[in-house]
């Protein structure tokens, strides 16, 4: 408890506070808005594939570890649309497999990658010849100084080398063949070395910094500091903005919430957490969804995946994903029975 109140008292809390603000939120509710989330994104990821022919990090990969951390505190899941968008992404990759074994950019390199293999542990994907060589290209696209280069530049997901560098530690640690360990945890700890120098801009960057350094289990010091940094950017409304020139969002609030308490070691019951809640409850619409405004340019002709919002449906889809991940972490386990 000792670093949760440390953390608290960075930020001018006090235990009494705490319990105060964790008694606020209606369970009724948050549970409510999370099953509204989940409903939606298993409605609309197989729509994506049907009408893009391909898998996405927005529309499959992401949903999945919010659908997996939903699964955890017993909400329902279709899960045969659950194994369906799992076997769609597997298809995918393999697919791609020899192009990844001879180290050919099949789209989106270490990116892609990385958050399709996290999509995939999140479904518990045992690892097999499609993962062996997903893994093969991230070691072989790892720079000399520890890092994964973004190449391309659709942000907030996809543009920041700090989330493709922070995701490949984490897909690596959870998919790298059994035989090969020591070899890629030395590549796990070079990431590290150079997360730990990394500058991070954005929000996304401080996130997926604090990401990678709590998961490369990097000097306790440092993760701390991450941890502070990002929570000194939540607003008065209590959520998170992608930019500080920007309103505070589902995609940075979600995130940010995930990682203070899955890294940071923040626990759902602080008042940051708990204040961040209350932001997602009270900007969560009446379809379950969040809006969030693109910022990329488009790459490929648009079409509907059944998602709300029109042209920002892709990064709403993801903004929907990392808000419902945070709310269900903060969610009561519940036996599936008593609440169907």
């Amino acid at each position: 408890m000792s670093k949760f109140r440390l953390l608290s008292l960075t930020v001018g809390l006090c235990s009494s506070v705490l319990l105060a603000a964790s008694r606020d939120i209606d369970s009724t509710r948050l549970r409510t808005a999370v099953q509204k989330s989940v409903d939606l994104m298993q409605k609309c990821g197989p729509i994506f594939i049907k009408n893009g022919a391909c898998t996405s990090c927005h529309h499959q990969s992401v949903p999945a570890m919010a659908i997996a951390a939903a699964r955890q505190k017993g909400f329902h899941i279709d899960e045969g649309v659950a194994r369906q968008q799992l076997q769609a992404m597997a298809a995918f990759m393999n697919a791609r497999r020899e192009r990844y074994l001879q180290v050919i950019d099949p789209g989106g390199s270490a990116d892609t990658v990385s958050y399709t293999l996290l999509g995939m542990a999140a479904d518990k994907y045992a690892p097999d010849d499609i993962t062996d060589a997903m893994i093969y290209y991230l070691k072989a696209t790892q720079a000399s100084d520890g890092h994964w280069q973004a190449t391309a530049h659709r942000p907030p997901l996809e543009y920041s080398s700090i989330t493709a560098t922070a995701t490949s530690i984490r897909a690596i640690q959870v998919y790298a063949p059994e035989e090969e360990r020591a070899e890629y945890q030395k590549r796990v700890q070079q990431a590290a070395a150079w997360l730990l120098e990394a500058l991070a801009h954005a929000n996304e960057e401080r996130v997926f910094r604090l990401f990678g350094l709590g998961w490369a289990k990097a000097d306790r010091a440092a993760v701390d500091k991450a941890a502070r940094e990002l929570l000194a950017g939540q607003h008065a409304d209590g959520g998170w903005s992608q930019f500080p020139t920007l309103a505070s969002d589902a995609y940075a609030t979600g995130q940010t919430l995930i990682a203070l308490h899955q890294s940071g070691g923040v626990p759902v019951s602080d008042a940051a957490y708990q204040k961040g809640i209350r932001f997602l409850l009270n900007t969560q619409l009446e379809d379950g969804s969040w809006l969030v405004k693109t910022r990329a340019l488009p790459l490929q002709p648009y079409f509907e995946s059944g998602f709300p919002h029109g042209p920002d449906q892709w990064i709403s889809s993801t903004g929907t994903a990392w808000a419902t991940m945070a709310l269900a972490l903060a969610a009561e386990p519940v036996q599936l029975s008593s609440h169907r």
